[in-house]
């Protein structure tokens, strides 16, 4: 607990002070490249603050990590690296899908039916269609354009 607790204070930290140093461009609705890091930053030191004062409170049931555990960890990793390398070749959205069913499907040991895979493609997709709108619109950040973001918001001309 206490090695754990360490290490990711010191990570929120560490990601904090650099999300700080961030040059702060701010357009005209006050929004730049800075903000989305920092709130980051922010909800990640409150998050392990928080964890840390379940555990020391003993309300957290804690136990050691076992093999299985370990396996779908690395798998994740390994699942996460392919879909950054795939966002560039195929498209947010379409590696969001792809990711998001590969983990529910390995990860998580999700069984489905047809009628279920593909509500959950459906609900993949719009999920990550509006996590595309939100970064390029909103936040102002340019995502990889696959054919189905070309396709729905017409070329992008938002």
């Amino acid at each position: 607990m206490g090695i754990t607790s360490v290490l990711l204070g010191g990570l929120a930290i560490f990601y904090l002070a650099s999300a700080i140093m961030l040059p702060n461009s701010a357009g005209d609705d006050g929004i730049g490249p800075k903000t989305f890091p920092l709130v980051v930053g922010i909800v990640l030191l409150c998050t392990t603050v928080l964890g840390i004062i379940a555990i020391l409170r003993s309300s957290v049931d804690v136990r050691p990590v076992g093999g299985r555990e370990v396996l779908r960890v690395g798998w994740c990793i390994v699942l996460f690296a392919l879909f950054t390398a795939s966002i560039f070749l195929i498209g947010f959205v379409e590696a969001s899908v792809i990711f998001s069913m590969l983990v529910s499907l390995t990860v998580f040991g999700v069984r489905m039916s047809a009628a279920k895979a593909v509500g959950l493609i459906i609900i993949n997709i719009v999920i990550a269609m509006a996590l595309f709108l939100i970064f390029d619109v909103w936040l102002n950040v340019l995502l990889p354009v696959g054919w189905l973001e070309y396709w729905v918001f017409g070329g992008l001309q938002l």
